[in-house]
């Protein structure tokens, strides 16, 4: 076996074992985020759609309407726009986020079972040819097969209410890189990234129900930091300091710099416990450690950042 940490040859070889054992995933990756956003785009368009062809039934036989909105609604569609794109661009952000997440938390799947142990552990590749494999399946991949599923849905969307009411066209595709949508998709996708990563590294810490366990840990952490942030906002700084100039600017740095920092220490936390994870998931040992001190790095980042702006910054 050649001994080096990656062989191009070895890494061709794995990529096509992993493909062959996990195909139906990817087919899973589609079909399920396409079928639960086919059902809410179409719930939404069709809320939307028939209270505006009420509000024409209603005006048409001379009776009054609770609607206000509908003709502001067709007053768009007569330009091309959809009031239901913030909408759809919202769930599907948020179902990306959910999406990514749970399939970060499969990244050990193959090695949770006695059975897998050792083929997962003997097989002659090494853990950074695993972790490229892995990591390429459940975060390259699953992106564009997610977008595939996404636009797909839209369409279906627009297809099922032009069938329910072919008297009026009121539905039209998402313009996806568009600013009319008003969500920044990159800065929603770098987060996505984000929180997979998190979630790929708390599965090297459960074996069982990975994405639950890791889930209650976020939820909690960001409860946590939100409370400490506000409380030494609201009692030890100005309670104009939500005005103050300098906050929104870095607001905007940290909004990108968090998240990149997230993804590389979660990617390489992973890989540095990749073999204690394959065996058994265990808390004992220095990677742990510096999770713990990342901890408390960000907790202290809430109580230090608010001060340091009001100190070093005047309003204005």
């Amino acid at each position: 076996m050649n001994k080096n940490t990656l062989n191009a040859q070895r890494l061709l070889q794995y990529f096509r074992k992993d493909w062959s054992e996990n195909a139906a995933q990817l087919y899973y990756y589609f079909i399920i985020p396409y079928g639960i956003m086919t059902l809410l785009f179409i719930w939404m368009d069709f809320t939307k759609t028939h209270s505006v062809v009420v509000a024409l039934e209603q005006v048409r036989q001379g009776m009054e309407t609770d609607n206000n909105s509908y003709q502001l609604i067709m007053e768009n569609a007569l330009s091309g726009k959809d009031d239901c794109w913030f909408s759809i661009v919202f769930t599907a952000v948020l179902c990306f986020d959910f999406f990514m997440a749970f399939a970060g938390s499969t990244f050990f799947k193959t090695s949770k079972y006695r059975k897998d142990y050792i083929t997962d552990l003997t097989f002659p590749v090494s853990n950074a040819e695993k972790f490229i494999v892995r990591w390429f399946r459940i975060s390259i991949i699953s992106f564009p097969i997610f977008c595939l599923a996404t636009v797909l849905a839209d369409f279906t969307r627009i297809g099922f209410i032009h069938f329910l009411y072919p008297e009026v066209s009121l539905s039209f595709p998402v313009p996806w890189l568009s600013s009319e949508c008003d969500v920044y998709l990159p800065l929603a996708i770098l987060q996505a990234y984000c929180l997979q990563a998190l979630f790929i590294l708390g599965g090297t810490y459960w074996q069982k129900k990975p994405f639950q366990k890791t889930l209650s840990l976020v939820l909690l952490t960001s409860l946590i930091y939100y409370f400490t942030y506000f409380c030494t906002v609201f009692y030890f700084i100005e309670r104009n300091y939500a005005y103050h100039d300098a906050r929104m600017r870095w607001v905007i740095g940290w909004v990108f710099g968090i998240p990149i920092f997230l993804i590389l220490f979660g990617y390489l936390l992973t890989y540095l416990r990749m073999r204690r994870a394959t065996l058994l998931p265990s808390w004992k040992d220095k990677t742990t450690l510096v999770v713990f001190a990342a901890l408390l790095i960000g907790l202290g980042l809430c109580v230090w950042m608010p001060n340091f702006i009001v100190d070093h910054f005047a309003y204005g």
